[in-house]
């Protein structure tokens, strides 16, 4: 039984351990032509001004989450790896694709995807990257040609699912699930840390980011005879935060200037000790892997740090497991896909995510500083914690936000945003029963008003038991899904100009792609629950460069 386990079934003697880690339907029009706003269609061979430009070349210029070059890399999860790490890709297009995935394991698979369809691919391990099954990494390592390489000759999206599954179940053909053993009084084998992120394409980074994302993991200890949690004691520091760095050329050179809380653990390769407020520095080929680990527990956080490169990379951040928010279970693995610096927009509409039983809850909302003296306004009313300014690489946590809300700042400024723990985002969720909870933390950003786009082709996969798109909208927008009128379920919010509409997503064209459309740019949010889990992600955005890179 793995420390993730123990959140959910062990004995209350056991729980008092210090091991304790918390431990449908078809496009009326045939196909997927993905348009950005202004911009042409993918569908055929030409430009959208009538040029020579290939698909793949409209779809770089057009800087957006569609694309043809991306590089999924594993990052660090304590889930048992029975379970698979795999991307999804959707076809955007009418013609098929043809994708190449290659990487490490000696991995070579070609991939066809068929106009407006989806193929999952199910990719081994990086096991230096994963880290163990009960604890994730603990250290920094360069994984040298640690990453997985897809390329398609037409526009594609891709996720990754780090895993795929939530219960033992699917998988390639043959799969054998005989090793996952069922925990405590379930009659299920579940994988209890699931997340995803949405891949950016090559063609759409920078070697500028400003880092997002969590703290570390920490939780009180458990009262072994009451059962609950006991915060007379103190805080038990369980897993460290994250950042992954993915090289996409030969001989980059990557710099870091950690914030007040970003202390690197080195490993046993490249990466040294660093204290916060030092700088880290390494250099990495294509498809090389850097996983940065900090110290574990809430104290550390590498959210403020500025990371320059002089070649394009990806950059991943997250946590093998986190409570959201303190001491509600249970933890489970976040990660997401952080912005370039100079994407990031001044104009945020923030909503509440839509629940696993279709209610309304709550999220830890995160603000990310990216230049100094930053001024913020709010609407309809400032969140309680949230700040008034906030400066270069400062973060602030506003706790747990119950409301939508518009904020604007003078300068551009990045939101993380966490879905909670299944034992308060599942409202019937009986502990003493054995039903499971519908849910945990997941990790995702707000994407700025600047970059929303009219048109979107995004994925949720049928994997999961529920799954929603949470839509932001102008006012006198139509707004369609899948070919169907949904602009009823737009609903103001209050004191701002905007609506948002949460909707329940079917099987979209049977395999979880869908298409949303807005008569005007729109934002959206994919978020899906299974037992013990969660998945969210921005939908898709534009990724226009509309920011200057902060000063190094």
């Amino acid at each position: 039984m793995t420390p993730r386990h123990l959140v959910h079934f062990a004995s209350a003697t056991l729980l008092s351990l210090a091991i304790f880690v918390a431990c449908g339907s078809t496009n009326p029009r045939g196909g997927f032509e993905d348009e950005n706003e202004g911009g042409g269609a993918f569908g055929g061979d030409g430009g959208p001004d009538g040029s020579d430009l290939s698909p793949c070349a409209q779809a770089a210029a057009q800087k957006a989450y569609v694309g043809c070059d991306y590089w999924p890399t594993v990052t660090g999860n304590l889930v048992d790896d029975v379970f698979d790490f795999a991307v999804a890709i959707a076809n955007v297009g009418t013609e098929t694709a043809k994708v190449v995935v290659t990487g490490p394991n000696n991995v070579k698979k070609d991939v066809t995807v068929g106009g407006g369809s989806l193929e999952k691919v199910y990719l081994p391990w990086v096991k230096s990257l994963k880290g163990a099954d009960n604890t994730g990494p603990t250290q920094s390592i360069i994984a040298r040609g640690g990453a997985y390489h897809l390329v398609s000759d037409r526009p594609v999206v891709v996720y990754q699912f780090n895993p795929l599954q939530f219960r033992a179940a699917g998988g390639e053909p043959g799969k054998d699930w005989s090793s996952c053993v069922p925990q405590g009084l379930s009659s299920e084998c579940y994988s209890y840390s699931n997340d995803a992120s949405l891949l950016l394409p090559s063609t759409a980074m920078t070697g500028t980011y400003r880092i997002m994302g969590s703290t570390g993991f920490s939780r009180h200890p458990v009262n072994p005879i009451t059962g609950q949690v006991d915060t007379s004691q103190p805080l038990q520091n369980l897993v460290p935060p994250y950042f992954v760095v993915t090289a996409t050329q030969d001989g980059t050179k990557v710099e870091v200037k950690l914030g007040p809380k970003g202390r690197v653990v080195g490993g046993p390769n490249e990466i040294a000790n660093e204290p916060a407020n030092g700088v880290l520095s390494f250099t990495l080929d294509a498809g090389d892997v850097a996983e940065v680990v900090s110290a574990p527990g809430r104290d550390y956080d590498f959210s403020g740090s500025l990371l320059t490169a002089d070649k394009p990379v990806q950059v991943i951040s997250g946590a093998a497991c986190l409570d959201v928010p303190l001491d509600v279970q249970a933890c489970d693995h976040v990660e997401e896909t952080v912005f370039p610096a100079e994407t990031l927009g001044k104009h945020y509409v923030v909503m509440k995510p839509s629940g696993p039983k279709a209610n309304n809850v709550g999220h830890v909302v995160r603000i990310y500083g990216n230049a100094d003296g930053t001024k913020l306004t709010y609407k309809p009313s400032k969140p309680q914690g949230c700040p008034d300014t906030i400066g270069a690489g400062e973060v602030v946590e506003c706790g747990e936000v119950t409301i939508d809300f518009e904020v604007a700042g003078d300068k551009e400024i990045g939101i993380g945003m966490f879905l909670l723990g299944g034992e308060k985002a599942d409202p019937d969720f009986n502990p003493g029963g054995l039903t499971q909870p519908q849910g945990d933390p997941s990790q995702s950003f707000a994407v700025g008003v600047e970059q929303f786009r009219q048109r979107y082709v995004f994925l949720a996969p049928t994997d999961y038991k529920t799954s929603f798109v949470d839509v932001i909208a102008e006012a006198d927008t139509k707004i369609d899904l899948d070919g169907v009128d949904k602009s009823s379920d737009l609903r103001a919010i209050a004191g701002t100009d905007y609506y948002a509409a949460r909707i329940r997503l079917g099987a979209g064209n049977g395999d979880g792609v869908h298409v949303l459309e807005g008569s005007k740019a729109v934002g959206i949010q994919v978020i899906g629950y299974g037992d013990n889990t969660s998945y969210q992600y921005p939908g898709g955005l534009n990724l226009l460069i509309i920011a200057p890179p902060p000063p190094k």
